[in-house]
Order: C-alpha cells, then sequence, then structure tokens
C-alpha cells in the first residue's frame, strides 16, 4: 500500500484518436479517449471501461475514491489510511486473509498486482483480474464492491491492523521525515493539508474508537463519491453490465457530509525554511513559486501546459550544463512544472550542492531564471525540446494498438479524480504536430514573468546539521533576490555542434554464417570479425528495438592496482562523452531521436545495453560503433565528477542508512576488495583517467569478444548492411577472445553480525544464505519458487498474525559467475524489540517447509502467477532479449525458453523442500541485525 508520493511531476501529458482540434478554435473542450466508455449510475457512482487487448486474459480494474487524509476529523488522523487497510481485512464476502488467498490463487500476488494507496484527496485501489474465466472476473467486481460497501471494520480486525501501520510508519522515520515535518507547513502554509499528512498520528492511529473509522468510511466511502475504471481484454458491455450489477445497488447514506475542496492560501512575502537534521545527507536546495491550479478543461489550457514543459525542458537544460564546468555552484540542478495538491501547482527549481555553496547555489538558480527573463532562449533550445516532445508523442501514437493495461488505466483514474486530461495517445499526437510548429520564442519567454513571480515564494534550504554555520541566513536568502535584480547577466550562447555522429563511415565487414534457430525465431549472424549477433524480430511493440551486447571479462580481468580505474572505466566514458560529443552535446545531437546507449564495464564483463526506434536504428548503432572505438578524453569534465562524488560521499558518511549498506555491502563481499566500489571520498583519487581509457579500449577493444543481442520490431533486409557497416567494420581477433578470472568473492557463511547505526528505533533483518554448486536450471527454478512461497507465509505470520512488520520478503536465484552459487535471502523491517521474536518466527516458517513441504495450495498460487507471468512475457520483447542473451551467457538451448511453461508445471512440493533443507542452514547463513546506536 504505497504512500502517494508528494509533488508528482507532471510529465509529458495525454492527448484523442480521430479528433483533432480545430486550428482557431483552443476554446473548445478537450474530449476524452474516444475508445473509453463512461458512465454514471443512478446513485452517482463514475465508470470508465476500456476494451484494450494487451495483454490479453487480464483486465486491470481500479476503484478511485475521492477521499483522502484531508477530510480526516481531528480523532481521525491516519484513518483514511488505515481505512485502506481494513479493505483487505474481512468484507461482507471474504473473510480476513481470504481475500489476499484466494486472489493469490488465482495468479494475483499480494502487493505486486494487488495494492492500494492513499493521498491527501483520494484512495485508490488496485486490481488486476484474469478475464479468460467469467467466474474469476466477477469475483473481480465483487471485490471491488466489497471494497466500495462492504468493509466489515470488525474490531479484533482492526487491534490487528494497529501494529501494522505503526512498522509501516516505523519504516518511513529519518532524517527525510524530520525535515519534512518542518518545511512542509511553511510550503503548503496555512493550509489543512500541512496537517494531514496521509500516515497520521500514531497516538490516535493506536487508540482511536472504533466507531471513528467506521464513520469516515461511512462518510466518504458512498457510490456519489467514487469510480470503477476497467480497462483489459474484455468486450465493453460485458463489462458495463457487471458494473451495473455489482453496484447499482449501493446507496448514498443520508445527511452525509459535502465533499469540499481545500486550498493554499496565497502569500505575498517570501517564506524561508532554513532545515538542519544530523543524519542529513547532503545539502538540497528547493525554490517554490506556487500558483493556483492551472484548469484542464480546453484546448488553450491543454496548451498552456505544454508550453510549461517546454520552459522548464529547457532551462534544466541549461542547468545540466552548468552543472558539468569546473567549480560549478551545484552538482545537480533541474527544474519542473507540477502540482503539490489539487488546489496548488508550481514551477520549481532544485539543485544539490557542496558544503558552503549554499548560498551560491540559490543564487545561481535565481540567476539562470532571471537570465531567461531578460534574454530569453535561444532557437536552437526550442527546436531541440520541441523535437523531442513531438518524437514521444509520436511513439505514444504509434503503439496505441500495443500499449498494456496497466500503463493506460492510470489516465482515467486521475481524469475522475483531478480532472486532469485522458484525450488519448492521437489526439495528443495531432494536437502536437498542430500547436509545437506555433510556438514561438516570444511566447515561451513570456512565461518567466508569470512562472517566477514575487509573489507565493518559498525556498526550503535542506542540510546536515554539522553545516549550519556555512548557511544562509533567512535574510541572506532573501536579499539574493534583490541582488540578482542588479546583475548585468550575459545571454545564454548556444555551443554550434556537428550534425552527424560519424563524418566518414568504416569500411564495411562482411556477414560470415548464418544459423536459424527456428523453433524461438531467432537468427544468428556471426560477423567475419568474430562477433555474434542474435537477432529476434517482433511485433510486440510498434516502435520498439532493445539491445544488450556483451562480452566475458570486465575488471577480474586486470590487478588489485587497477581496481578502481578499471571499476569506473565505463563511468568515466558515460561522464567524458563520445567521438566529438560531450554528454550534453549528445543529449543535444540526439533531441528527437529514440536513442539510448550506455557501455558498462562490471566485475565478470563488459557490456552496451539500450534501446531505439526503427527510424533511429541506424544512428543507435552509429552511436554503439563509436563506444566500442572513439570514448572520448576529458580531463577536466571528468574532475568536475569526481569532485562530485566527493562532496556527496562526504556529506553521505553521517547518514545512517548509507552507513548500513557500506557495512552490509562488505560484509557480503566478505571484505574482498574486488566486490567493493568506492566508499571515502579518498579513494576516487585513486582513479587515473589515462588508465581508466586504456582499460575500456582494451575491454572494448576486439569484436569477436561479444555476442549482441537485438529484439523487436526490425526490418532484417535493413537492418544486416548496417550490421556489416557498423559492427562487422569493428576490429576483431577470434584468436584472442577473453573469459572472466574468477576473483575469490564469496559471501561468508557460518556468522552473525549486527549493525549499529541512526538514532531511530528501527531495525532490519537480513537472513542470507549462500551455497557454491553447478549451475543447474530446475535447480534455480527451485529456490526461486521456495522465495515466492516463503514470502507469502511470512506475510501470513510476521504481519498478519504478529503484527510485527509491514513488508517482509524473501527471495532466492542461481548465478553462475564466477562460480555456480545459489543465494536466498529473507528480509524485513521491525521495531529493535521485536528482532528476536520475529526472527525467530521466521525460522519457524522455514523449519515448517523444510520439515513439512510447502503446501499444495502455495506451491499452486505461486504456478499460478507464473504461468500468466510466462504468457504475458511471450509478448514482450525485453523477457525475449533478457532470456536469449541468459541462454548464451548460462548455455542452454533456445528452444528450452519455449518450455519454462513445463518447467513450471514440473516444480514439486518435495523439490522445494529439498532446496530448503539443502540450503536454508546455520552453516550458509550470513545473519545480519541492523540496529539503532546505543543511549
Amino acid at each position: 500500500m504505497n504512500f502517494k508520493k508528494l509533488g508528482l511531476l507532471i510529465g509529458c501529458f495525454l492527448i484523442v484518436q480521430t479528433f483533432v482540434f480545430a486550428q482557431t478554435d483552443l476554446q473548445q473542450e478537450v474530449p476524452l479517449d474516444p475508445r473509453v466508455r463512461t458512465g454514471t449510475l443512478s446513485n452517482g457512482l463514475v465508470y470508465y471501461i476500456q476494451q484494450n487487448p494487451k495483454p490479453a486474459n487480464k483486465v486491470e480494474l481500479r476503484l478511485a475514491v475521492n477521499a483522502g487524509s484531508v477530510l480526516e476529523d481531528e480523532d481521525q488522523l491516519g484513518l483514511a489510511h488505515f481505512t485502506e487497510h481494513m479493505a483487505f481485512n474481512g468484507t461482507k464476502n471474504f473473510e480476513k486473509n481470504q481475500l489476499v488467498s484466494y486472489l493469490q490463487s488465482i495468479g494475483v500476488s499480494f502487493g505486486g498486482d494487488l495494492n492500494a494507496y492513499t493521498g491527501f484527496d483520494e484512495t485508490v485501489y488496485i486490481l488486476p483480474i484474469p478475464s479468460d474465466d467469467p467466474e474469476k472476473l466477477r469475483s473481480g467486481f465483487q471485490v471491488l464492491a466489497d471494497w466500495a460497501g462492504g468493509v466489515l471494520m470488525n474490531e479484533e480486525d482492526i487491534d490487528g491492523e494497529r501494529g501494522i501501520i505503526v512498522e509501516e510508519w516505523r519504516t518511513g522515520q529519518g532524517y527525510s521525515q524530520r525535515m519534512r515535518d518542518q518545511y512542509l507547513p511553511i510550503l503548503l502554509h496555512n493550509s489543512q493539508y500541512a496537517d494531514r499528512l496521509p500516515i497520521g498520528k500514531m497516538e490516535i492511529v493506536e487508540n482511536f474508537e472504533y466507531e471513528t473509522i467506521r464513520r469516515f468510511y461511512r462518510d466518504w466511502y458512498r457510490p456519489n463519491n467514487m469510480a470503477i475504471v476497467a480497462v483489459g481484454d474484455e468486450d465493453p458491455d460485458k463489462l458495463e453490465a457487471l458494473i451495473k450489477e455489482f453496484f447499482s445497488e449501493l446507496t448514498n447514506p443520508s445527511n452525509a457530509p459535502e465533499r469540499i475542496a481545500f486550498e493554499v492560501p496565497e502569500h505575498e512575502e517570501t517564506f524561508v525554511a532554513i532545515v538542519t537534521d544530523e543524519e542529513a545527507p547532503g545539502i538540497q536546495l528547493q525554490l517554490f513559486y506556487k500558483h493556483k491550479a492551472l484548469p484542464t478543461t480546453t484546448a488553450q489550457d491543454y496548451k498552456n501546459f505544454l508550453l510549461r514543459t517546454i520552459y522548464s525542458g529547457m532551462l534544466s537544460q541549461r542547468l545540466d550544463e552548468i552543472r558539468q564546468k569546473p567549480d560549478a555552484p551545484f552538482i545537480f540542478a533541474g527544474t519542473g512544472y507540477g502540482n503539490f495538491v489539487r488546489d496548488l501547482d508550481y514551477f520549481s527549481a532544485t539543485a544539490v550542492v557542496a558544503p558552503g555553496k549554499a548560498a551560491a547555489g540559490i543564487q545561481s538558480l535565481i540567476e539562470e531564471n532571471e537570465r531567461v527573463a531578460k534574454h530569453g532562449f535561444t532557437q536552437g533550445e526550442l527546436d531541440r525540446v520541441k523535437s523531442s516532445l513531438l518524437n514521444s508523442a509520436e511513439r505514444a501514437y504509434k503503439e496505441m494498438d500495443k500499449a498494456e493495461s496497466r500503463a493506460i488505466v492510470g489516465r482515467y483514474v486521475n481524469h475522475y479524480l483531478e480532472g486532469r486530461f485522458a484525450e488519448g495517445e492521437a489526439l495528443k499526437y495531432e494536437f502536437y504536430k498542430e500547436i509545437l510548429p506555433q510556438i514561438t520564442l516570444k511566447e515561451i519567454n513570456a512565461l518567466a514573468k508569470e512562472l517566477v513571480r514575487d509573489d507565493n515564494r518559498v525556498v526550503v534550504v535542506m542540510a546536515p546539521s554539522s553545516q549550519s554555520e556555512s548557511l544562509p541566513s533567512q535574510e541572506d536568502v532573501l536579499a539574493l533576490f534583490d541582488q540578482v535584480e542588479q546583475l548585468d547577466l550575459l545571454p545564454y550562447e548556444e555551443k554550434l555542434l556537428a550534425d552527424q555522429l560519424i563524418t566518414n563511415l568504416p569500411t564495411p565487414g562482411k556477414i560470415s554464417e548464418v544459423v536459424a534457430h527456428g523453433p524461438v525465431e531467432v537468427q544468428e549472424f556471426v560477423l567475419s570479425n568474430g562477433a555474434r549477433i542474435f537477432v529476434k524480430s517482433t511485433d510486440f511493440k510498434n516502435d520498439e528495438i532493445l539491445f544488450t551486447i556483451r562480452g566475458n571479462g570486465g575488471v577480474s580481468m586486470f590487478g588489485d592496482k587497477d581496481h578502481y580505474s578499471a571499476s569506473y572505466a565505463g563511468v568515466m566514458v558515460n561522464t567524458m562523452g563520445v567521438g566529438d560529443f560531450s554528454p550534453s552535446d549528445l543529449r543535444k545531437m540526439l533531441a528527437g531521436k529514440t536513442v539510448s546507449v550506455t557501455p558498462n564495464i562490471g566485475t565478470y564483463s563488459q557490456t552496451i545495453s539500450g534501446a531505439t526506434s526503427p527510424k533511429d536504428l541506424e544512428t543507435a548503432m552509429q552511436l554503439i560503433h563509436l563506444y566500442f572505438t572513439s570514448p572520448r578524453k576529458d580531463a577536466e569534465l571528468f574532475q568536475v565528477y569526481v569532485d562530485n562524488q566527493k562532496t556527496q560521499l562526504a556529506s553521505a558518511q553521517a547518514n545512517p542508512d548509507f552507513q548500513f549498506s557500506v557495512a552490509l555491502n562488505k560484509l557480503i563481499a566478505n571484505n574482498n576488495l574486488r566486490a567493493l566500489s568506492i566508499y571515502d571520498p579518498a579513494d576516487l583519487d585513486k582513479i587515473s583517467v589515462d588508465r581508466g581509457l586504456e582499460i575500456y579500449r582494451d575491454r572494448f577493444g576486439n569484436a569477436a569478444n561479444f555476442e549482441f543481442f537485438f529484439t523487436g520490431n526490425i526490418d532484417i533486409e535493413t537492418f544486416l548492411p548496417m550490421v556489416e557497416q557498423y559492427f562487422a567494420s569493428l576490429p576483431g581477433d577470434v584468436t584472442n577472445v577473453d573469459n572472466f578470472k574468477d576473483l575469490g568473492i564469496r559471501p561468508p557463511k557460518g556468522r552473525s553480525e549486527t549493525i549499529r547505526v541512526g538514532t531511530d528505533e528501527k531495525s532490519q533483518v537480513i537472513l542470507f544464505f549462500s551455497e557454491e554448486q553447478a549451475y543447474d536450471r530446475a535447480l534455480a527454478t527451485d529456490v526461486s519458487f521456495l522465495g515466492e512461497i516463503l514470502t507469502i507465509k511470512l506475510i501470513e505470520n510476521l504481519r498478519e498474525e504478529i503484527g510485527g512488520v509491514y513488508g517482509v520478503g524473501a527471495s532466492g536465484s542461481m548465478s553462475n559467475q564466477p562460480v555456480g552459487q545459489l543465494s536466498f535471502s529473507i528480509s524485513f523491517p521491525c521495531s529493535p524489540d521485536m528482532v528476536e521474536k520475529l526472527t525467530a518466527a521466521a525460522w519457524a516458517e522455514v523449519k515448517k517447509i523444510q520439515e513439512e513441504g510447502p503446501t499444495k495450495e502455495d506451491l499452486d498460487k505461486v504456478k499460478e502467477k507464473r504461468r500468466i507471468a510466462y504468457q504475458e512475457n511471450l509478448k514482450r520483447n525485453n523477457y525475449w532479449n533478457g532470456q536469449i542473451a541468459a541462454a548464451r551467457q548460462y548455455d542452454f538451448p533456445f528452444e528450452s525458453l519455449l518450455e519454462a511453461g513445463k518447467s513450471i508445471e514440473a516444480v514439486t512440493q518435495e523439490r522445494v523442500q529439498q532446496i530448503a533443507r539443502q540450503l536454508l542452514t546455520k552453516e550458509n547463513l550470513l545473519e545480519v541485525i541492523k540496529l539503532p546506536l546505543e543511549k
């Protein structure tokens, strides 16, 4: 049950099929996507229905309740969220625990699929349901109807849930919560929102009278305050009939309270919140220019959102260029236009700065806003952002018929709750094509005065307590605004860029052999330089091509003295660029294209991965060629990265989460240097740019060492000439193909360690098991099944029976590098005084499986989930790309990928019991207990 994040940025919005805005009339209303059917029952319940074929045999259901924590009475703080929890604790047609158990039995997992969240203004329930069986589909609607009007609120169940809520609250405690509690009342100035965080107050959660939560449920869970959204692979007539059948009988209570809207009062003055905490990991700056929420009704409203997206996108690119300069005023910075709560939009500028640079960072953010106000943007900046936005809209339009239901359903939830546009991909693309060319620099530049004003301004500075003396005062911050106005700021200068990634094309190589892997429809091409290309051309997406390029070796090929330079060689190239292009230049060069290419050097392999579209495939292949052959040296740019990393690592030392992560990583690595990253800022000086580039060129210098995996909408006839041009032309030597070297990295076993960090009363338990064994696919399946089955039992016991945790999980896997190894972990956060009891309870569940085996019911739950996931994955490019690469790495035939369904069915209770007996022993255990510092 996710706590909805505050300040969700509005991205590149939504837009509709077969409808085009009249060129001259921006006052017409933006319609809903014509594919959606809407209606309102006689009791006021609203519904949205859209038939969508992907994935097959599934419908995404949502219950949107127009009620959240802002509606709580003073004696109900936290009970909107508590009500959400109670929906899973017994309803009219499902007894406590029966609901989750039933849904698991039909392949719906708790937390992963079945979920809910509570926000300030809304509560949303999430339920994907199979549609291939009429009874399962009916059950899904019955669940939603029970949530809407049949939650029992039994006293015993309420009391049992109190501890779970407290544990959820506990997991959220820490420096960020303490700082938020200080600045939020300033940001949401004099509004009810400031006192209504969804998690609530624990003194109320632990002690409220039963009738208090029942009152909240009666008042706000009523049909005229709700919507049902159903998107998926089913006849809309059938879905509409089910909505009418299950929801028409719901009634509204007499004398129900009015659902009023809450405002955040405006203010003329600038508020400054300087907030410190001893565990804060660094200095963060936030400038908020608050505005009343913009309307979202007409085409003009739509255009207004688009203008703001363009403005913030251009300014963010400027700030990104600044951060890459020596002695930049900030480590990172960006801007955005978003929405805090329904009444309040904002334009923000945020930054992370080094110690002593808070004032300089704030001034820089103000300056860049002022520079735009005085001089405006350039045409090149505008053209690039326009191109990127149009490309994004075009891709969404091309994928309309291949979009998955879970990517669609949220737009209708937001339309009901917040009035956001839900126009669909076709209208969006048509609108962008028409409006973007008409948007002028003058229009964009005029926004500066509208977005960046003197009123409704809030500055938030968050920093470690140790930096208190170096921070500006409130008066200092206020003075910066006046000082910047007096500066004679120069206009931004546009850098001229080459118009091609590769000026002189390489001499093509040849395809020397073709191998067809028929059953899985994979084609293998052996190149004249020894590289191998594996291609699976699909129609799963219209505008998607994914790729992974992998070679053995990695950092393992170098000695201890080169460890840091080798480990950071991939980061180095990503930081410095490729060919004649810095990273900023590349972003500009690739504006309007769908091209993502990222090189990396890991412990035992080096890779290049990314994604592109059919129209930009050649650009992506050119960039891959450059990453193989032309890493760019820019020592100054890399030094900026190193300096920023030093600052962030130094700041992080006081943060308990960082301290625990470092200690845990060192434990699991058994203090083997070759498994460790850099945690001490001083170690960054051990990286040599020249040596790092030598290592990078060595790792990517022999194409024969690599296998290329491409999956997606690939036209082979077009693709193969480009393969010869850009991949077969790479240098390659088949007589010198590398393998990796075993660095002896092994986790310790038979140990128990306690790590004390932080002041908050919260702990974490990690039980990590490992055992060396030759890789075996069946064994890998068994240990992963064990993880899912044990998670079900741990949730039932540690969460539902004991009430001692909010979240708990177990997972198992098997790897083959550097040796075959089984790994398994159990992890949960909890109160320090519950560590011993909950650890014993976890072991009790382990021992039950070891002695009795899992129940058939639990095994069948996991099998059903896996069956559904497998059938859906067979229609996804990312699944196939990963599986084909894994088949090569783990040396099993491609044809076996089609037998995954059989391997699911082959898992037995006895096999799961056996792997539990073999692996989950004290001899294989590394037990790690996180506790707070002793007082």
